[in-house]
Order: structure tokens, then C-alpha cells, then sequence
């Protein structure tokens, strides 16, 4: 395996996030895992949420999905669920969209917009996990 530092995308202002991950590219495949671990609080810079990038550029024009976990402040808020989207129309260049579960709206996905970090009496850390793999570029 190799490491990488991943990072995330469509950040307002300063990133208070720190990224750790590894990953495989063999056999015409790329399998990762990613994990942010937010030390300040972060704030995506639009609507759409936060992006993630990627070790190696995926194929451009296919649509890929991949296993999202985010651990709660603290770590004690709970553990959600959801998706890290890749799109058909992107470049390829990163993951375009990180999404989780919403209890606001049943079993919907919301865009990951914001991370406490250490913001509002937090002492431990949200922790972002993707994991997938995907065909290069």
C-alpha cells in the first residue's frame, strides 16, 4: 500500500482538517481508504458541500459511489452513513460530493458542509472515513 495525504475540497477560508489514507493501484484499479479528521472547525465553501481529492485521477465520464462513515463530535454524537459521489460529468480529479444521512428528512442524504472540529466546547474530533475503489484515468 501507498500513502497519501487526502484533502478536502470547496473549503471557505482556512481548512482545519487533517487527512491520512492509502491505497492500491494494480491490475487496472484503484483501491483506497481516506480518513479526515477535523482539529478546527471547517466550513464548506457553497451549498454543495465538501469534496474529497483522490490518490490517483479516476476515469472521467463514469459515476462511482463510495462507503462514507462520519463519527460525530466527539465521537460520541453517533455515527452516520452515507455516500462519497463521484459524477459522470466530473474530471475525475476528486470525489465531487461527501453526503451522510439527515434525520431532518427521513433516510435522505445531506451534503457534508461543516465540521465543529473544535468549535462549541468539542474536545475530540469529527472523523470522515471513505473507502472504495475506482478504474484510473
Amino acid at each position: 500500500m501507498t500513502s497519501w495525504t487526502p484533502k478536502l475540497t470547496n473549503v471557505a477560508g482556512e481548512d482545519g482538517t487533517v487527512g491520512t489514507g492509502e491505497f492500491v493501484d494494480a491490475s487496472g484499479a484503484v483501491v483506497f481508504t481516506a480518513q479526515i479528521v477535523a482539529k478546527k472547525e471547517t466550513s464548506a465553501a457553497s451549498n454543495a458541500g465538501f469534496g474529497l481529492t483522490l490518490p490517483v485521477p479516476a476515469k472521467a465520464g463514469v459515476r462511482v459511489v463510495f462507503q462514507l462513515e462520519l463519527d460525530g463530535r466527539d465521537a460520541d454524537n453517533g455515527v452516520w452513513t452515507g455516500e462519497g459521489l463521484l459524477y459522470a460529468s466530473s474530471d475525475g480529479s476528486q470525489i465531487d460530493r461527501l453526503r451522510v444521512t439527515t434525520a431532518a428528512n427521513g433516510a435522505a442524504l445531506a451534503n457534508v458542509g461543516h465540521l465543529y472540529g473544535d468549535a462549541e466546547g468539542a474536545t475530540a474530533a469529527e472523523v470522515i472515513t471513505v473507502s472504495g475503489s475506482y478504474i484510473p484515468a
